[in-house]
Parts: structure tokens; C-alpha cells; sequence
């Protein structure tokens, strides 16, 4: 980042939008435990809050390359990656005005669909702003401008549970999770919809760089007609049998597409120089199995701690906010340590900065809980799974695949001691989900697009269309647990990190084959700095 101070302001910019992503998807940790109480749900339908809100990422990246293809022009380059972000801030304050008659009908249908069209919304958003923080710097640290947006991004997930719950509940007691009505939720995203157009005025009077790729950009059949084919399945089941079959025929299909890709990856040579589509690239294919993997790992884990605390720790849902909080928060814990790079501090301070500022992180997830949740002392055993992620961050010397491997080996580690333990123990090593999953996103993000040269913005698509693995495990998940316990559900989010490790050993070595190696380019980078 040191060569292009030029770039800093514009990228704090685009780091604020960052900020809502999480503090959404966070919240839904509340209103799934809300719902599935005041509408009478089992846990699988109660998950469709999730289903509604992370597969609205899928289809509008596939609406964006659908318009890309019949206009014959690549919709982000031709209004620019700022008017993207600002109309995506629009429509998903659109999204929160639903939310207003959905409560006053107790629509649970009308509810969802207010959180499908905020989800549409954000899935512009990311599909603008991640290769736009790329592109304001050498692509090799391309995973440390994002990790920067991340650490503002679970900033918000960290605090939006415990806002969203004061707001809906006003206090932590058994009358108060009684006593709370559907009606409690309309208040508090109509504020949310004024804060999106806030921002979004905010975007459109300030100075950003006109960035964008230059080159051609070809949009093929399998691209907008492989996810139209997944949709149409979808449907059918739908219509055939229940959403719930048609979530889980969906899984199946993914499950293929996982094992295709992955077959892709070690079957894959060198580039020819004839690469017509970006389906030619393996890496495009494995950074979206990837990108499914990950994002339905991070979702699930927190979306089912609700269900998981009234199960194993006896809690109602106004006292879970501060547990799904340190999950969200976790991730902020290890963004902002993964980030502190980024500013390329001199050789020991870094060493210092890299115990201080998660630990930092740590403290402020305890303060903003302590403001509503009071007591947070039971929290304090939780700082030594931040000493382990601390040690696994200074193993990984910043290198991006070095980074993957750790974090999802420890990752699938704790979730399986979560599973075959209980007590605190079992709660607090599920909960560190969040530190393992937290800087995966840049990791996998950064391989997935390596080298597609006119296909970026396709690959970027492809890649934010993967969100979709947030709708789909979360309701798995949920599937399993009324099957045999929540506890033992999570079995799946080990399985999650597992592929996820895998992933990181193919993807190097595909992109090796090409002439790629983001650890080799962040290691020579390292020696010329000193540190």
C-alpha cells in the first residue's frame, strides 16, 4: 500500500459500505430464533431467512451478467463501478420499506421478500466494490485491501446483533422475548433504509477514481444460461413438492458442481493462450466452489448458534444477541489483524500491533455487549481462542494460501470439538468459527480471479453468485437438526472447512501452472521490505 498512498482516501470510501453487509447478515442471527418462536417454524423454515437473503446474491449476479450479455456490454464498465454501488444502495432501501406492511400483516412471506431485495441490492455493491479495491493497487495484495473492508465490515456484524435486539426486545428477560411482536421489527429497517440512502448520497458527491477493465468483455452462453438452469430446477421442485425439497434437490447439484470443480483443479495445465470464456480458466471454477464452501460455512455457523444456545445453554432469544455478537465480532477480530499489514508498519511494531489490535478488537466486541448485555465476563475464557488465531496469523507470514490452509485446518479442528464436546468448551470452540473463517473471503477471492485478465468482472460475478452457499447450508443445517440435534449438525460445518483446505493445495498449484504464485510474489516482497 506504501506505493499508492493516492489511492488511501478512495479506498476508505468504499470501505464504508462494508459496514452494512455484515450488520444485516448478522441480524438475521436474531430474527431467526424471533421468527421460528412467533410464526410457529421448525428449524429448517426458520433458516429461510437466511435462504431469502443470500440467494438474492445469486440471482442478481446472474441478472447482472444476463443484461451484460443481451446488451452486449459490460453493464458495470459502461455506468462505473461508483453508479453501481449507489444503485445498489437504492434498491436495498427499497428493500427495507417492505418490511413496514410485512409487519403489520405478520407476512413471514412478505418479510422474507423485503430481505431478498436488500440482498439484491448488496450483491451490486459487492460485485462493484471488490475488484474496484483491487484495482487501487498491485494485485498480489489485492487480499489486504479487502481484508481492510472486511474489518469495517464485522465491525458492523459485531454490533448489529445487539442493536437489532435491543431494539426489537428493549431488554434481556423471558417476559421481554414473550412480550416481543413481529410488529418490532419494522422500526428499526426503516432506519436502515435512510441510512442506505444516506450513503448513497454520500457515494455520489464524492471524488472516486473512474476505474474499471478496459478491455473486451465477452459474456458466453454456459455463463448466463448454467445459473438460469439451476433456477429453473429450483422452481420445479418448488412447485412439485415444497421449497424445503427444492432447497435440498439445489444442494445436490451444488454438491456436483463442488466435485466438478475440484476435478477441474487437478486436472488443469498450463493456459494455451486460446481461453475463449472464463469457464476455461479452472481457478474461476474452484474460486466459486470455494466462495459456496465459505460463505455457507460463516452463515450457518452463526445463523444456528440461536438454536443451538436455547437447546444446549437454555437461553430465549433475547438473551443470545451477545453469543452470535462474538461470533460476528470474531470475524472483525481477525480482518482487523490481517489488515494491520496494509499500512506497512516497520518491522517491530508489526510484531506488536499483531497481539494489540485483536485483542483490541476483542475489547470493543466486549464493550458494545456490555452496553446491553451488562454482565460479559463469561466471555473472558474466549481471548485464548484469539491467542490461537494469533499464532496461526504469524504462522501464515501473510501469505495468501499459507493463510487458507491454517485457518480452515483450525477451522475444521474447533467446529469438530464443538460436536464431541460440551459446556463452554464445545460453545466457545464452535464460536471460533467466526476468527478461522474471517480471512478466508480475500484468500479465496484473490485466487479465484487471478489471472482472467477481460474476464475479471465475469469472474467477480461468478464469485459474488457463489453467496449463494449462505442461503443453501444454513437451511442443511437446519435439515440436519431436525434430524438428529442441533449439536451434531455441525458435523457439516467441518465438512465446509475440509473442502475449503483442499481447495487451497489445487488452487496453488493450478495457478502455479500458469505462472501464478501470490505466496512466492508476498514472500520476495518481504524480503526487499525487511519485514
Amino acid at each position: 500500500m506504501s506505493d499508492n498512498k493516492s489511492n488511501m482516501p478512495a479506498l476508505y470510501t468504499l470501505m464504508t459500505v462494508w459496514f452494512f453487509w455484515s450488520f444485516v447478515a448478522a441480524s438475521n442471527g436474531i430474527l431467526i430464533p424471533l421468527f421460528k418462536e412467533k410464526f410457529e417454524l421448525t428449524q429448517t423454515q426458520a433458516q429461510l431467512v437466511d435462504f431469502a437473503f443470500y440467494a438474492a446474491y445469486f440471482v442478481g449476479s446472474w441478472l447482472y451478467l444476463m443484461f451484460s450479455k443481451f446488451t452486449k456490454t459490460d453493464i458495470l464498465n459502461k455506468i462505473g463501478y461508483k453508479n453501481g454501488i449507489i444503485i445498489g444502495l437504492v434498491l436495498s432501501a427499497l428493500g427495507t420499506l417492505l418490511f413496514y406492511p410485512a409487519a403489520e400483516a405478520r407476512s413471514y412471506g412478505l418479510l422474507l421478500s423485503g430481505l431478498f431485495i436488500v440482498g439484491l441490492g448488496f450483491s451490486l455493491q459487492q460485485t462493484a466494490t471488490q475488484p474496484f479495491m483491487i484495482a487501487l493497487g498491485p494485485p498480489e495484495t489485492g487480499a489486504l485491501r479487502i481484508n481492510m473492508g472486511g474489518a469495517v465490515n464485522n465491525f458492523g456484524g459485531t454490533i448489529g446483533p445487539a442493536l437489532v435486539s435491543y431494539a426489537i426486545f428493549g431488554s434481556i428477560s423471558a417476559e421481554a422475548a414473550e412480550n416481543a411482536s413481529i410488529q418490532d421489527v419494522k422500526i428499526p429497517y426503516l432506519i436502515l433504509g435512510v441510512l442506505f440512502v444516506t450513503v448513497a448520497l454520500f457515494f455520489w458527491i464524492s471524488k472516486l477514481p473512474r476505474i474499471k477493465n478496459d478491455e473486451e468483455v465477452e459474456v458466453g452462453n454456459a455463463l448466463t444460461f448454467g445459473p438460469l438452469i439451476l433456477i429453473a430446477i429450483f422452481v420445479i421442485s418448488s412447485l412439485v413438492a415444497s421449497i424445503e425439497t427444492a432447497i435440498m434437490v439445489s444442494f445436490g447439484v451444488m454438491c456436483l458442481f463442488l466435485i466438478y470443480a475440484m476435478y477441474r483443479g487437478l486436472n488443469s495445465g498450463p493456459l494455451t493462450g486460446n481461453e475463449s470464456k472464463v469457464f476455461d480458466y479452472p481457478q474461476a471454477l474452484l474460486g466459486m466452489a470455494a466462495i459456496f464452501v465459505y460463505v455457507g460455512v460463516e452463515v450457518t455457523v452463526g445463523s444456528n448458534l440461536g438454536e443451538y444456545l436455547k437447546e444446549t445453554q437454555n437461553l430465549d432469544s433475547s438473551q443470545i444477541s451477545k453469543y452470535v455478537s462474538l461470533f460476528w465480532g470474531s470475524m472483525m477480530i481477525g480482518r482487523w489483524t490481517a489488515a494491520m499489514p496494509a499500512f506497512n508498519p516497520s518491522a517491530t511494531l508489526k510484531k506488536i500491533l499483531t497481539w494489540v489490535v485483536p485483542f483490541v478488537a476483542f475489547g470493543i466486541v466486549l464493550f458494545a455487549n456490555s452496553l446491553y448485555s451488562g454482565d460479559v465476563s463469561d466471555l473472558y475464557p474466549y481471548a485464548l481462542c484469539v491467542v490461537v488465531m494469533i499464532l496461526a496469523f504469524i504462522a501464515s507470514k501473510e501469505k495468501p494460501v499459507l493463510i487458507l490452509l491454517i485457518f480452515t485446518a483450525l477451522g475444521a479442528l474447533m467446529t469438530l470439538i464443538g460436536v464431541l464436546t460440551t459446556g463452554k468448551l464445545a460453545l466457545f470452540s464452535l464460536i471460533s468459527g467466526g476468527l478461522f473463517c474471517s480471512v478466508l473471503w480475500p484468500s479465496i477471492f484473490s485466487l479465484g480471479t487471478a489471472g482472467l485478465g477481460k474476464f475479471t468482472n465475469q469472474g467477480s460475478a461468478l464469485l459474488i453468485m457463489m453467496i449463494l452457499g449462505g442461503s443453501i447450508l444454513p437451511v442443511m443445517q437446519g435439515k440436519f437438526s431436525d434430524v438428529m440435534g442441533i449439536q451434531t449438525s455441525y458435523l457439516l460445518a467441518t465438512g465446509c472447512f475440509v473442502y475449503l483446505f483442499v481447495f487451497g493445495i489445487v488452487a496453488q498449484r493450478t495457478l502455479r501452472k500458469q505462472g501464478i504464485d501470490f505466496d512466492a510474489e508476498v514472500a520476495k516482497k518481504s524480503i526487499k521490505g525487511g519485514h
